[in-house]
Order: structure tokens, then sequence, then C-alpha cells
């Protein structure tokens, strides 16, 4: 499994890099992304990331997934374009699509929440009219999977985990994390 990490300056630092590492735990690869082409990519807390690959260079057959992890960007990432265009080439060929806080509203504007169940962080709504937003800290519907917010990072990547490898395997990264289910 391979998974498309989109990243632009403004990216919520949690979110991203905690949902890789546990992702990559898994054994699943996932590669950032930069949208604007930039060579490193600055989170909301200042943390440098250096991308794996352009967005001018995707090519959508090399992943099963795309994942947008929220923050300040997200609101760039909806009004962008070439963004909207490679989420909807995803959606077309039936791949996973994957956020969490504000990064479902990339999915929202699209139109691919309509009558699905998700969750997002709150007041993100008015960009998803049409969707079933659940106050829990991640959900799947279908072959959309979505987290609240930071403080849900580990049970949106579970929910992930699961859905890509099963749950044997996500039962393997939580012992190893040390998660702890109350």
């Amino acid at each position: 499994m391979k998974i498309a990490c989109l990243l632009s300056d403004g990216f919520e630092d949690i979110e991203a890099l905690g949902t890789v590492a546990l992702l990559r735990r898994a054994g699943i690869i996932c590669e950032f992304v930069s949208v604007f082409n930039n060579k490193t990519v600055k989170g909301s807390y200042g943390t440098e990331v250096i991308p794996e690959v352009l967005m001018k260079k995707i090519n959508t057959n090399d992943y099963d997934g795309i994942f947008i992890p929220g923050g300040k960007h997200a609101k760039v990432l909806r009004e962008t374009k070439s963004v909207l265009d490679l989420v909807t080439t995803f959606h077309s060929q039936n791949k996973w699509l994957m956020a969490i806080c504000a990064g479902p509203t990339v999915f929202g504007v699209l139109g691919f929440l309509d009558g699905v169940n998700y969750t997002s962080f709150p007041s993100t709504e008015v960009h998803m009219p049409r969707g079933i937003r659940q106050k829990q800290k991640a959900v799947r519907d279908g072959r959309i999977i979505t987290g609240i917010g930071a403080g849900a990072v580990y049970e949106f990547a579970f929910e992930i985990i699961s859905a890509l490898l099963g749950d044997a395997v996500k039962l393997q990264v939580i012992k190893v994390t040390q998660y702890m289910i109350n």
C-alpha cells in the first residue's frame, strides 16, 4: 500500500507527521507531496519537511490513496485547481480518500461527502453541507476516512490501518506504540 500525503505551507504538524509515522509503522508507504513544488514545506508550528515528491511529478497510478492533513493550508488546497483535479482523479479511480481536521473540506467542496458519514474540525461543516457529520474521532464510510482533529491522530491512523491492512495489523501497531484503549 502506498499513500500520497499532500503538504503545503501551513499544514498541521501533528496531523501530518503523527499519522504518517503510524502508517509507516504498519508498513504502509507514505510519501510527502509538495503541492506547490517547493523543496521544503513548513507546518503551522514551524516543522520543516522535505517532500519525497513534487506534485507536478505525481502519478496517481503509483498510489492507493491520498491523505490531506488539516491546518491553515486546507483553505489553500480547496481553492487550488490542481489539488481539486488530483483529488478528483483519485476519487474517480476508486482510491482511498483520507483527511483530518480541516482536510475533509477539500472532499466537501468537490461533493464527495454528499450523503457520506464523515467527521472534521467543528465549524468546517459549512464546506460539507450535504455530508452527514458525526461527532467521532474517526469515521470510515466506504473508501473515505476522516478524522476530527489533532487530538484524534491515533484513532484516525488506526482506522486507516484497519481499512487498508486489517485489524490484526492495527492491533500490532496499538501494541508496539503502547496505545491504551480506555
